[in-house]
């Protein structure tokens, strides 16, 4: 099973992960869903020990593949009276399928 390791965030942000959580069809067929588990845990446990991340989060594997987790809504977003909540999920992909 490959081990995935979450490189260092260039950016600061205040993306909470919080909305519907996709995975990509790409990502479902070669992760197991522990995996995919995994990587959303730590992203949660993350985003609570700092209140907020950057939107784009990067994710390699011992042979150099790559994952990206994006998120759609930051706080400001999400505190906008127009906001609506449909709009708000966070998704899970190879960098190929981005």
């Amino acid at each position: 099973m490959p081990t995935w390791t979450r490189k260092p965030q260039e950016q600061e942000g205040t993306y909470k992960f919080s909305g519907t959580f996709l995975v990509t069809q790409g990502v479902i067929a070669a992760l197991s869903p522990e995996e995919i588990l995994t990587i959303y845990i730590e992203i949660q446990q993350l985003v609570k020990n700092t209140g907020g991340i950057d939107y784009f989060q990067v994710y390699e594997n011992g042979t150099g593949e790559k994952l990206y987790f994006i998120d759609q809504c930051d706080s400001e977003m999400m505190a906008q009276e127009s906001f609506e909540q449909e709009h708000n999920y966070c998704t899970l992909l190879f960098s190929h399928e981005y």
